[in-house]
Protein backbone atom coordinates (compact mmCIF):
# COMPACT_ATOMS: atom_id res chain seq x y z
CA UNK A 1 0.00 0.00 0.00
CA UNK A 2 2.74 2.70 0.81
CA UNK A 3 4.51 1.85 -2.43
CA UNK A 4 1.36 2.30 -4.17
CA UNK A 5 0.39 5.87 -2.05
CA UNK A 6 4.12 6.86 -3.33
CA UNK A 7 3.96 5.95 -6.46
CA UNK A 8 0.20 8.40 -6.97
CA UNK A 9 2.59 11.22 -5.02
CA UNK A 10 5.63 10.59 -7.70
CA UNK A 11 2.51 11.00 -10.41
CA UNK A 12 0.29 13.71 -9.01
CA UNK A 13 4.09 15.67 -8.60
CA UNK A 14 4.85 14.85 -12.54
CA UNK A 15 1.42 16.54 -13.35
CA UNK A 16 2.54 19.72 -11.95
CA UNK A 17 5.57 20.21 -13.17
CA UNK A 18 4.42 19.54 -16.07
CA UNK A 19 2.32 22.43 -15.75
CA UNK A 20 4.96 24.67 -14.34
CA UNK A 21 7.15 24.01 -16.76
CA UNK A 22 5.82 23.63 -20.07
CA UNK A 23 7.94 22.53 -22.91
CA UNK A 24 8.56 25.56 -25.62
CA UNK A 25 6.65 25.66 -29.00
CA UNK A 26 9.74 26.10 -30.95
CA UNK A 27 10.98 22.78 -29.57
CA UNK A 28 14.22 24.46 -28.54
CA UNK A 29 14.72 22.89 -25.18
CA UNK A 30 15.79 25.66 -22.10
CA UNK A 31 18.21 24.40 -19.49
CA UNK A 32 15.65 23.47 -16.92
CA UNK A 33 14.18 21.02 -19.41
CA UNK A 34 16.70 18.67 -19.43
CA UNK A 35 17.00 18.28 -15.14
CA UNK A 36 15.31 15.22 -14.09
CA UNK A 37 12.96 15.45 -11.46
CA UNK A 38 14.50 15.60 -8.35
CA UNK A 39 16.73 18.85 -9.60
CA UNK A 40 13.15 20.06 -10.86
CA UNK A 41 11.94 20.12 -7.55
CA UNK A 42 15.08 22.48 -6.03
CA UNK A 43 14.11 25.24 -9.09
CA UNK A 44 10.54 24.96 -8.22
CA UNK A 45 11.29 24.62 -4.84
CA UNK A 46 10.51 26.85 -1.93
CA UNK A 47 13.78 29.41 -1.54
CA UNK A 48 15.56 26.93 -4.59
CA UNK A 49 15.57 23.89 -1.77
CA UNK A 50 13.68 21.21 -1.33
CA UNK A 51 10.88 21.44 1.64
CA UNK A 52 8.94 19.73 3.68
CA UNK A 53 6.44 20.50 6.52
CA UNK A 54 5.01 17.97 9.52
CA UNK A 55 2.22 19.05 11.47
CA UNK A 56 2.66 17.82 14.97
CA UNK A 57 -0.34 15.67 16.72
CA UNK A 58 -0.45 14.68 20.16
CA UNK A 59 -0.86 11.48 21.08
CA UNK A 60 -3.68 10.14 23.91
CA UNK A 61 -3.08 11.39 27.45
CA UNK A 62 -0.93 13.95 25.73
CA UNK A 63 -1.29 18.00 24.74
CA UNK A 64 1.99 18.12 22.91
CA UNK A 65 1.67 20.69 19.18
CA UNK A 66 3.96 21.79 16.71
CA UNK A 67 4.94 22.69 13.52
CA UNK A 68 8.40 21.42 12.12
CA UNK A 69 9.75 22.34 8.94
CA UNK A 70 12.23 20.24 7.12
CA UNK A 71 14.99 21.93 4.15
CA UNK A 72 17.42 20.03 2.31
CA UNK A 73 19.96 22.31 2.91
CA UNK A 74 22.83 20.26 0.52
CA UNK A 75 22.54 16.65 -1.13
CA UNK A 76 21.54 14.06 2.01
CA UNK A 77 21.90 17.03 4.75
CA UNK A 78 18.33 18.15 6.15
CA UNK A 79 17.88 21.50 8.51
CA UNK A 80 15.06 20.70 11.04
CA UNK A 81 13.81 23.34 12.17
CA UNK A 82 10.38 24.77 14.17
CA UNK A 83 8.12 24.92 17.86
CA UNK A 84 6.99 22.54 20.03
CA UNK A 85 4.99 23.26 22.88
CA UNK A 86 3.37 21.06 25.68
CA UNK A 87 6.39 18.87 26.54
CA UNK A 88 7.27 18.65 30.54
CA UNK A 89 10.27 20.01 30.85
CA UNK A 90 13.53 19.18 30.11
CA UNK A 91 15.12 16.81 27.33
CA UNK A 92 12.74 14.78 25.06
CA UNK A 93 13.70 11.68 22.37
CA UNK A 94 13.01 12.75 18.62
CA UNK A 95 13.29 10.13 16.09
CA UNK A 96 12.28 9.50 12.23
CA UNK A 97 9.88 6.42 12.02
CA UNK A 98 9.95 4.44 9.11
CA UNK A 99 5.82 4.65 8.70
CA UNK A 100 3.98 7.61 7.71
CA UNK A 101 1.16 7.19 9.84
CA UNK A 102 0.45 8.98 13.16
CA UNK A 103 -3.54 7.22 13.16
CA UNK A 104 -2.93 4.97 16.27
CA UNK A 105 -3.72 6.83 19.57
CA UNK A 106 -0.61 5.69 21.25
CA UNK A 107 1.48 6.78 17.88
CA UNK A 108 2.65 3.11 17.47
CA UNK A 109 1.56 3.22 13.82
CA UNK A 110 4.52 4.94 13.50
CA UNK A 111 6.61 2.28 13.32
CA UNK A 112 9.91 1.68 14.26
CA UNK A 113 13.34 4.22 13.74
CA UNK A 114 14.22 4.67 10.25
CA UNK A 115 16.95 2.70 9.45
CA UNK A 116 17.34 1.50 5.62
CA UNK A 117 20.91 0.28 6.75
CA UNK A 118 19.70 -1.16 9.72
CA UNK A 119 22.31 -1.70 13.03
CA UNK A 120 21.69 -0.09 16.48
CA UNK A 121 20.30 2.58 18.04
CA UNK A 122 22.71 5.40 19.42
CA UNK A 123 23.47 9.04 18.84
CA UNK A 124 23.16 10.89 15.94
CA UNK A 125 27.16 12.09 15.98
CA UNK A 126 28.23 8.38 16.55
CA UNK A 127 30.15 5.86 14.65
CA UNK A 128 26.68 3.49 14.61
CA UNK A 129 23.62 4.93 14.89
CA UNK A 130 19.63 4.68 12.67
CA UNK A 131 19.27 7.18 10.17
CA UNK A 132 16.49 8.17 12.16
CA UNK A 133 18.23 8.84 15.40
CA UNK A 134 18.29 12.78 15.61
CA UNK A 135 18.87 12.77 19.40
CA UNK A 136 17.07 14.76 21.81
CA UNK A 137 15.03 18.40 21.83
CA UNK A 138 14.89 20.30 24.76
CA UNK A 139 11.75 21.95 26.46
CA UNK A 140 12.11 25.18 28.81
CA UNK A 141 10.44 25.84 31.98
CA UNK A 142 7.25 26.48 30.02
CA UNK A 143 7.24 22.98 27.92
CA UNK A 144 8.44 25.04 24.64
CA UNK A 145 11.23 23.32 22.75
CA UNK A 146 12.45 25.51 19.58
CA UNK A 147 13.91 23.02 17.19
CA UNK A 148 17.19 23.44 15.13
CA UNK A 149 18.37 19.94 14.37
CA UNK A 150 20.38 18.89 11.14
CA UNK A 151 19.80 15.21 10.07
CA UNK A 152 22.89 13.56 8.05
CA UNK A 153 22.12 11.05 5.35
CA UNK A 154 18.34 11.75 4.63
CA UNK A 155 16.86 13.04 1.99
CA UNK A 156 13.66 14.74 1.49
CA UNK A 157 13.42 13.16 -2.34
CA UNK A 158 10.07 11.33 -3.28
CA UNK A 159 12.35 7.81 -3.48
CA UNK A 160 15.75 6.44 -2.44
CA UNK A 161 16.89 4.66 0.66
CA UNK A 162 17.42 7.78 2.67
CA UNK A 163 14.20 9.36 1.67
CA UNK A 164 12.33 10.54 4.61
CA UNK A 165 8.89 11.54 2.76
CA UNK A 166 6.07 10.47 3.70
CA UNK A 167 7.13 9.05 6.88
CA UNK A 168 6.78 10.24 10.42
CA UNK A 169 8.82 12.43 12.92
CA UNK A 170 7.89 11.38 16.71
CA UNK A 171 8.53 13.16 19.85
CA UNK A 172 9.08 11.04 23.13
CA UNK A 173 7.97 11.48 26.82
CA UNK A 174 11.71 10.73 28.03
CA UNK A 175 15.04 11.90 27.09
CA UNK A 176 16.63 9.60 24.70
CA UNK A 177 20.21 7.63 26.60
CA UNK A 178 21.18 6.75 23.14
CA UNK A 179 21.18 2.87 24.79
CA UNK A 180 19.83 -0.05 22.39
CA UNK A 181 17.85 -0.85 20.69
CA UNK A 182 15.48 2.86 21.56
CA UNK A 183 16.77 4.87 24.23
CA UNK A 184 14.78 4.48 26.87
CA UNK A 185 13.03 7.34 25.71
CA UNK A 186 9.53 6.20 26.99
CA UNK A 187 5.99 7.01 25.21
CA UNK A 188 5.26 8.80 21.79
CA UNK A 189 3.61 12.29 22.85
CA UNK A 190 3.36 13.76 19.64
CA UNK A 191 3.77 12.25 16.19
CA UNK A 192 3.70 13.97 12.41
CA UNK A 193 3.92 12.79 9.42
CA UNK A 194 6.30 14.59 6.83
CA UNK A 195 4.71 15.75 3.16
CA UNK A 196 6.65 17.71 0.60
CA UNK A 197 5.13 20.94 0.45
CA UNK A 198 4.52 20.93 -3.17
CA UNK A 199 1.78 18.14 -2.28
CA UNK A 200 0.34 20.61 0.04
CA UNK A 201 -0.58 23.52 -2.15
Amino acid sequence: MKSILRSHRVSVLTALLCIASPLPVSGQMHGHEHMNMQEQLHVHGHGGMITSTAILVATSGSSVSGTLKFREIEDRIVHITGTVTGLTPGKHGFHIHVNGNCDSPDGMSAGGHFSPAGGKHGAPDAKEHHMGDLGNIVADAGGRANVDVIAAGVSLALMGPGSIDGRAIVIHAKEDDFSDPVGNSGARVACGVIEADMMRM
